[in-house]
């Protein structure tokens, strides 16, 4: 349901919080740059950002397939409401953060790591080179390309059809999920069996800020298939298909923003998202020109793999 309380159905039209599949709408932001030629692959992130001290050794590339070596910090504040939303300030959060908790744990290039702070850095760096907000040019070189037909994917809160995020009603995953958001007021009962969650927004936009419709994703993998250049070439889609291994060549199953998978002989990139309220995954096959979308508002604090057992049903062995 989009609304239990007022038992409004989901519909095409039901828009959902994506949170960590914006990941990949970052990497495709960065890539236009490498591709445009603003910035290498291989240049050092300090380069572009002198006011936080970034070792040298870290690149563009180690921070696009969380191998910078900077750890994740849990728990964090990642949310303000929406009506807080006019008051806060993304570059005051950014830079706060970041100097309270960047701490490089090992060198870069030697281990995959997942950490949110990666893209928090990559998002500031689109804003040094491109001299817009992150939002600004993301959305018209990435999003609006891709938006047709009154479907959305943008960075305000929507006006209409958004679900409302639940969380299961039970003592254990509601005292989780307040360690975990630390946010007073979030939570609301439904009823019985789900806790409602007050509108809000993520304050790291570029690791997992994006609103859109499934229809809308949907748009954006398909032009991320091959033989569609509408948002990146064919040689910069390569750093999307294929593993990044670290220095000593050991795999990763990771590319340049996306995890790398296999099911009935056929290679996937895909990408989860989850938190408080909501969970979707997002899966793009290049060699069969084919893709998989779902999204919840029910809350997915880990990767499920909900696709590998409904893609098995309609792709047959390779």
């Amino acid at each position: 349901m989009e609304d239990i309380c007022s038992t409004i159905p989901v519909t095409e039209k039901t828009s959902f919080n994506a949170f960590s599949t914006t990941k990949t709408i970052t990497s495709a932001a960065i890539l236009s740059l490498v591709q445009d030629g603003r910035i290498n692959i291989e240049d050092s992130a300090g380069k572009y950002l002198s006011e936080h001290e970034i070792p040298a050794h870290v690149k563009i590339k180690h921070l696009l397939n969380h191998q910078s070596g900077i750890s994740n910090p849990i728990p964090l504040k990642w949310i303000h409401f929406k009506e807080e939303h006019g008051n806060f300030e993304p570059s005051d959060f950014a830079d706060q953060l970041l100097k309270s908790k960047m701490n490089f744990k090992k060198h870069s290039g030697v281990k995959f790591s997942y950490s949110n702070l990666n893209y928090l850095l990559l998002g500031k760096i689109i804003e040094e080179v491109t001299d817009q907000s992150y939002t600004e040019f993301v959305t018209r070189r990435i999003l609006d390309p891709i938006e047709d037909d009154g479907n959305l994917m943008g960075f305000e809160y929507p006006e209409n059809n958004h679900a409302i995020g639940y969380h299961k009603n039970n003592g254990f995953q509601r005292l989780l999920l307040k360690l975990l958001v630390n946010k007073k007021g979030l939570l609301q009962e439904a009823n019985s069996d789900w806790i409602s969650l007050h509108p809000f927004y993520v304050n790291g936009t570029a690791y997992g800020g994006l609103f859109c419709h499934p229809k809308s994703m949907v748009r954006y993998c398909q032009r991320l298939m091959p033989g569609n250049e509408s948002l990146l070439s064919e040689s910069t889609k390569k750093w999307i298909y294929n593993d990044s291994p670290t220095e000593n060549g050991q795999s990763t199953g990771m590319s340049m923003g996306w995890f790398l998978g296999r099911i009935n002989g056929h290679n996937y990139i895909c990408h989860a998202g989850g938190g408080a309220g909501y969970y979707s995954e997002i899966r793009v096959y290049p060699e069969m020109n084919k893709g998989s979308v779902i999204m919840f508002n029910s809350s997915g604090m880990k990767d499920k793999r909900v696709l590998d057992s409904i893609d098995k049903q309609f792709i047959g062995n390779g």
